[in-house]
């Protein structure tokens, strides 16, 4: 049985029910009252119920179930009951200190738009197996509890991140509330429901390794999400992404006639081990990018190189494979900057071309992060465009292929 928070509203609906009262009342005695003129009781009236004013539609409108006290909270909290409580602030005010038991969850922007398409479970911006396990078992059957530094019913003053989460955990069948006042006020009040750590184990929270995956699953890295030795049928060959750029992965990098069917004599190795099988051989040209998929490795720092690479195959008009051991994540951060770059469009734009060429594609978040950053640089470089979105033309003679021919993998 879910444990009952109550909030304001509880006591804004007996407020209007004992005013309605009132009124009723007062009509009732104007009524009867025969010795008063018309006007003088309609005056008397209007005069006592200035003293019981209704609150305004704004107020009424502010003031909802979708807020619970810090009291009600920190009540249940201490009476033992479970309650779900996820935490929408940045992972380091997370770590410094938070409500007993909560969940992190951060989203970054490109994160908040998906969710707001539905394009991605609630799910899947849990990484940590606990936390995810807790989450599965409890939202649909216990109260959600969610809180940023400071956000109030007063005001309206809830972050982006806390609103959606909300509204998708309720649009979901979950009984999920903001916590007034957010983790600032509750702090104040009930510190000894409070605690911090120390660790710094990037993976232990949040989305730090959050893919952005299928709709259906929850990201994984790419060792664990592809079976290189076990191919699907689409990883049995290059994906077209521009007429002389194809994605793909380790296997692909090693099958000869894959690579003389579609003229690739350059091939950009994301990956510190994967070997280059024809290196040997003259008529391939390798870059080798030495980078891991883990939330440590600065990939950003190779896209200057990375982007000359494959201008370099499209001026010699070659076939260029970027490739890394899955497919999924390197591979895809660096053909998105290149896209980016070159093409002259958002990180948005180069990322749905590349999910329609691919569907399974799934950067980590510290890739996402660095194509984010490196969305801004180019937005400095073109400063006379919308710092908010940036829609470059693209040239004429090079364009990215908006047809599904264009896209589809290379049979």
């Amino acid at each position: 049985m879910k444990p009952i928070l109550f909030s304001r509203v509880s006591f804004l609906r007996t407020y209007i029910k004992l005013q309605l009262y009132i009124v009723s009342r007062i009509l009732y005695v104007t009524k009867t009252n025969l010795r008063a003129s018309p006007r003088f009781k309609f005056y008397r009236m209007i005069r006592f119920c200035e003293c019981f004013r209704m609150p305004c539609l704004e107020c009424v409108t502010n003031m909802s179930d979708d807020f619970c006290s810090r009291e009600s909270l920190g009540s249940v909290l201490r009476e033992g009951k479970t309650v779900l409580i996820l935490d929408c602030r940045p992972q380091a005010d997370f770590i410094r200190s938070h409500i007993k038991g909560s969940i992190n969850i951060t989203l970054p922007g490109l994160m908040v738009r998906r969710l707001k398409k539905g394009n991605l479970k609630i799910q899947c911006v849990i990484q940590n197996n606990d936390a995810k396990d807790k989450f599965n078992k409890l939202w649909k059957t216990h109260d959600v509890i969610l809180y940023d530094q400071s956000s109030t019913d007063n005001n309206c003053n809830t972050s982006q991140t806390v609103d959606l989460l909300m509204k998708k955990l309720q649009q979901d069948g979950a009984t999920a509330r903001i916590l007034d006042g957010g983790f600032e006020e509750f702090e104040k009040t009930s510190r000894d429901l409070c605690e911090g750590t120390n660790t710094t184990d990037e993976s232990i929270y949040g989305l730090c390794n959050l893919k952005i995956s299928d709709d259906s699953g929850v990201g994984t890295s790419e060792s664990d999400n592809d079976n290189v030795n076990s191919p699907s049928p689409r990883s049995q060959y290059p994906v077209k992404v521009l007429p002389y750029l194809y994605l793909g992965n380790a296997q692909n990098s090693a099958d000869l006639n894959q690579l003389k069917k579609f003229g690739i004599k350059y091939i950009l190795n994301v990956t510190p081990n994967v070997p280059n099988k024809f290196e040997m051989d003259s008529d391939f040209k390798y870059l080798q990018i030495p980078v891991a998929d883990q939330l440590s490795q600065n990939l950003s720092a190779f896209f200057p190189q990375a982007i000359a690479f494959i201008d370099e195959a499209r001026e010699n008009e070659c076939g260029v494979l970027v490739h890394c051991l899955a497919g999924i994540s390197r591979s895809v951060t660096v053909t998105c900057a290149y896209l980016m770059q070159k093409q002259h469009i958002s990180l948005n734009q180069a990322y749905d071309h590349v999910k329609q060429c691919k569907p399974n594609v799934s950067p980590n978040f510290n890739f996402l992060g660095q194509l984010l950053e490196f969305e801004k640089s180019i937005l400095c470089q073109n400063s006379t465009q919308s710092v908010n979105e940036f829609h470059f033309q693209c040239n004429d003679n090079v364009k990215v292929p908006t047809t599904q021919q264009n896209c589809e993998a290379a049979t």
